[in-house]
């Protein structure tokens, strides 16, 4: 048998999740806001981190998904504004 590595698909391209925290920092506001944001960007590094990804790596990925996540957000703004 060979070895190979295997790389987790990249939390940014879960659409389902970057959608779903979107939708949650949307309705928050404040304090509020930014311990969720806090205790998510935790709990995905910790998850990646977890499957074997030095901590750079995975700082560097939680980074991509806080992106994405505003990215939805300007997109949900605008579409609520047109």
């Amino acid at each position: 048998m060979s070895s190979a590595n295997v790389r987790a698909f990249p939390i940014d391209r879960q659409v389902f999740l970057v959608r779903e925290v979107a939708a949650t920092l949307e309705t928050l506001h404040g304090d509020t806001a930014t311990s969720f944001w806090k205790a998510k960007a935790t709990e995905l590094l910790d998850h990646i981190v977890g499957t074997g990804r030095d901590r750079a790596a995975a700082v560097d990925e939680v980074r991509r998904f806080f992106f994405a996540v505003q990215n939805e957000m300007h997109m949900l703004a605008a579409a609520e504004a047109g």
